[in-house]
């Protein structure tokens, strides 16, 4: 099989090389810089877009004039499955937030390797499940003191682990994911840094002490710095 990417693809990992190739050979991927918006708040969802490598963020703006930003995604991952799946259209602007590898399919491609491959069809079923839960936790983070939210995130985008997390178009970026403003999320920051459990660098965070971080986000006060 040849390394085209797409076996990386979660969505796609129960399907064989020969399939994959074939896909591959009749839907070329392609590079773009970041800042291409490769599925815009409106449009029909037509087409499955394949991020292979790279990430993408989504943003959505209300009618009042606020933004809300979701989840950044980095591949490899497939961006708004459900309004593909549902034949609907993409409830956000999804943009290229830095060089990505991209592929388009057609939503009925999938939907015939659904019918026709009952390992793919159980797959693609556990992993939206796994998506509603994601989403579910991400309101979640929409509530509570700022340090909740805050420290929610970061665990969740690095994945409870000690390292640099980059953060989705800054601190600002970061407070319209999880409705907060820039100056709050700067304060939570430095509350959490002033404690020893992370360090704010431009555009990214480094989680120093994640169970310190699950702390705050299960309830307790950050702790002073001994």
């Amino acid at each position: 099989m040849t390394d085209h990417g797409l076996a990386r693809v979660p969505i796609f990992r129960t399907l064989n090389g020969a399939r994959l190739d074939e896909i591959a050979r009749r839907h070329p991927a392609r590079s773009v810089p970041a800042g291409v918006v490769l599925a815009r708040d409106g449009d029909r969802a037509d087409d499955f877009v394949i991020v292979e490598s790279g990430t993408v963020s989504a943003t959505h703006d209300t009618w009042n004039g606020s933004r809300v930003r979701y989840a950044a995604i980095t591949g490899p991952a497939v961006v708004d499955k459900a309004a593909v799946l549902a034949g609907g259209r993409h409830t956000a602007t999804w943009t290229a937030t830095t060089p990505c590898r991209v592929r388009r399919l057609p939503a009925s491609l999938l939907r015939q390797l659904i019918d026709t491959v009952p390992a793919l069809r159980d797959h693609v079923l556990r992993h939206l499940s796994e998506q509603v839960n994601r989403d579910r936790r991400a309101m979640l983070r929409r509530t509570g003191r700022p340090e909740f939210r805050v420290a929610s995130w970061l665990l969740e985008a690095g994945q409870e682990r000690v390292g640099r997390v980059p953060l989705p178009g800054s601190q600002e970026g970061l407070g319209e994911e999880i409705g907060l403003s820039r100056v709050s999320v700067n304060r939570a920051l430095r509350g959490l840094a002033s404690s020893g459990l992370l360090r704010v660098e431009p555009a990214a965070v480094v989680i120093l002490d994640p169970p310190g971080l699950a702390a705050v986000r299960d309830g307790s006060p950050a702790l002073p710095p001994a």
